[in-house]
């Protein structure tokens, strides 16, 4: 029953196979595994961070709704956001490590014994000797924000770049261009707040995907809807009411923590 009504709610989406999947595999791991409820990060259709239990190589993770700010040096810092997991390099200390998913916000002083943080991911690396810096790993795309310095980025492919403060760049081959950003709204998760200007509703979804404690879904046309506002991120269930308030879409809650965002217009 629950299949067909996700189904009608998606327009006939080929989402039944998937949601039932995760049925079966979730009773797999309560009979056979013993897994702790929510200690994992789902996967979302079109939103949502990408299951981090499968990855061995994490030394450190962050769950759904949970921030981390680690030492890297006297000076440095890390935070991570929700949903978010980093390894360090071996024999390396914390000054380098790579991002395997997520988002981690750096914050460096000069320090004589940590010359430069540097942050590795699939499509390139990060090097600053000061500075802060942000970098995002989800969806496929690889983000890099520079708040107040120049940073040195090695990409996988291609030359090395230097990306002015103020601005972002994807480092995906196929990603946007260097642009300038506002660091207090790029930020603004720090302070449990998901500011979006200009944006789509799949923007908010994305955002609010790592807080929320299941999986959320959302039609590409639902997604596709102009967004802009200020949402909890402290109080995800919160938020869902006001896209539902706000926006034609209707939200619908189905168990184990999926819910489903469809227009109506």
């Amino acid at each position: 029953m629950q299949l067909a009504r996700l189904s009608a709610v998606l327009g006939g989406q080929s989402l039944g196979d998937l949601y039932l999947r995760r049925v079966k595999r979730r009773a797999l791991l309560r009979r056979g595994l013993g897994a702790v409820a929510g200690a994992t990060c789902v996967a979302g259709v079109l939103a949502g961070p990408d299951l981090l239990s499968g990855d061995g190589r994490a030394d450190i993770r962050t769950r759904h709704g949970e921030t981390q700010q680690l030492a890297l040096g006297a000076r440095s810092t890390a935070t991570l956001a929700p949903c978010s997991a980093i390894a360090f390099a071996p024999g390396g200390g914390r000054g380098a490590f790579t991002l395997l998913q997520g988002t981690v916000l750096v914050e460096s002083r000069p320090d004589a014994a940590l010359p430069f943080i540097q942050v590795a991911t699939r499509a390139g690396a990060v090097r600053a000797p000061t500075g802060d810096f942000m970098v995002r790993r989800d969806g496929g795309r690889t983000v890099v924000t520079a708040h107040d310095d120049m940073l040195t980025i090695l990409p996988a492919r291609g030359p090395r770049l230097t990306l002015a403060a103020g601005h972002a760049v994807d480092l995906e081959p196929d990603g946007p261009g260097e642009r300038a950003i506002d660091w207090g709204l790029a930020t603004s998760w720090r302070n449990g707040m998901l500011i979006v200007e200009d944006g789509t509703l799949g923007d908010v979804v994305t955002g609010l995907a790592p807080y929320w404690q299941g999986a959320l879904y959302i039609t590409p046309r639902a997604a596709s809807i102009r967004a802009s506002g200020v949402f909890s991120l402290n109080d995800a269930g919160r938020s869902l009411v006001q896209i539902e308030e706000i926006f034609p879409v209707s939200v619908r809650h189905l168990p184990f923590g999926v819910v489903t965002i469809n227009s109506v217009s």
